[in-house]
């Protein structure tokens, strides 16, 4: 049983090593971040925690003569999440093992095994970059993209000089944001700072909303459709998520794609197909055509596409250079035995996750029905 052991425990290692990158590729998020290098391992430490940059010195007017005055700028916050983990197991039983004695025998239990570990850490760990880590009974789970963009209110467009939160008016285009991820508020304005007009349009202090993310209203009236659906809205607010998800004056805040359930990006392509187009060739432009995935279009430069595990009804845009999904160790998946259990009479085996995921919410989209 030794030497069963061994041939065992040295494959599973690399199989897991193989798959692991197929499983990477096979998601579209899970590609982008790996093809971005957005994918960190060995990370360590007693939390995931980083420094957000969420204030700015103000520049002011200098004439000859003037006598400059120096302060020290507090401009960071410290975000802070838990390490959270995942295992799927399996087991040997010695008489399962008495049966298949042939080596061929013993390499297709291992095979089996392997394979089966892989196929469900594959089938729900890709599902959890969209939960909400800290929701009730969550608390074991990744913080996946719902953990920031909770908003059940709109922003009073008739407000120009300060923001306020309202109940969810249908002639409101955006959200109101009233989450907490890694210890900060997404509330507008919560640390301080000004806004010149109703945010998103307008412009302001940068520690206004440096933590807050987009929320779009696609039932909106503001879109003016022949109906206040998705169906017949989609594109301008797609449009509008992508306009007001750039707080960043470079490249680096641009949203690379959004992400739907099935039936929005079927009715998203009937809409996009109804309005006149130019061709291009897509595979110039396109990061997930490049990767491999067919199933997508452009709308101003932005990929639009759809993945399984995407909540109804609901859509995201990712900027996947302010995301990053971190493991404490040297793999994502690591497995662990066969381990020799006497009181079973079985051979054991584990596959693990320990890590999280982190992002910046001020530059993301949740495009939902508020009103």
């Amino acid at each position: 049983m030794a030497e069963w052991q061994r041939v065992v425990n040295t494959t599973i290692s690399r199989y897991l090593r193989e798959v692991e990158e197929n499983v990477m590729r096979n998601r579209k998020l899970t590609a982008m971040l790996r093809k971005r290098g957005r994918v960190k391992m060995n990370a360590a430490g007693k939390d995931l925690d980083w420094k957000i940059r969420y204030k700015r010195a103000a520049v002011q007017g200098q004439a000859d003569g003037d006598t400059l005055t120096f302060d020290r700028k507090l401009r960071h916050k410290v975000a802070t999440l838990d390490w959270r983990g995942y295992a799927v197991t399996d087991s040997v039983t010695k008489k399962e093992r008495l049966m298949n004695k042939s080596v061929e025998a013993i390499v297709k239990i291992y095979e089996n095994i392997a394979e089966d570990l892989m196929s469900d850490m594959e089938e729900s760990f890709c599902d959890e970059l969209y939960i909400d880590g800290n929701a009730s009974g969550n608390e074991k789970r990744i913080h996946g993209i719902e953990s920031f963009l909770a908003g059940t209110q709109t922003i009073n467009v008739t407000v120009t000089t300060s923001t306020s939160a309202r109940a969810a008016n249908a002639a409101d285009p955006a959200g109101y944001p009233n989450d907490s991820y890694a210890g900060l508020s997404t509330v507008l304005g919560n640390y301080g700072g000004a806004w010149n007009s109703n945010w998103p349009e307008g412009t302001g202090d940068a520690h206004f909303d440096f933590w807050t993310p987009v929320l779009v209203n696609y039932t909106s009236s503001f879109f003016a459709g022949s109906s206040a659906t998705w169906a017949q809205q989609c594109i301008d607010a797609m449009r509008y998520g992508i306009i007001k998800s750039q707080k960043n004056k470079s490249k680096r805040g641009q949203l690379d794609m959004i992400i739907l359930p099935g039936e929005l990006y079927r009715q998203a392509l009937s809409k996009n197909h109804s309005l006149q187009q130019i061709n291009v060739n897509r595979g110039q432009d396109s990061e997930l055509v490049s990767l491999g995935f067919k199933d997508v279009f452009n709308l101003d430069g932005v990929d639009i596409t759809w993945e399984y595990g995407v909540p109804n009804n609901i859509g995201y845009g990712f900027n996947i250079d302010e995301m990053e999904l971190q493991s404490l160790q040297g793999q994502l998946f690591v497995p662990e035995g066969p381990d020799w259990d006497i009181a079973s009479q079985s051979y054991r085996f584990s596959v693990d996750f320990y890590g999280n995921l982190r992002c910046n919410p001020r530059h993301f989209v949740k495009f939902l029905s508020l009103a």
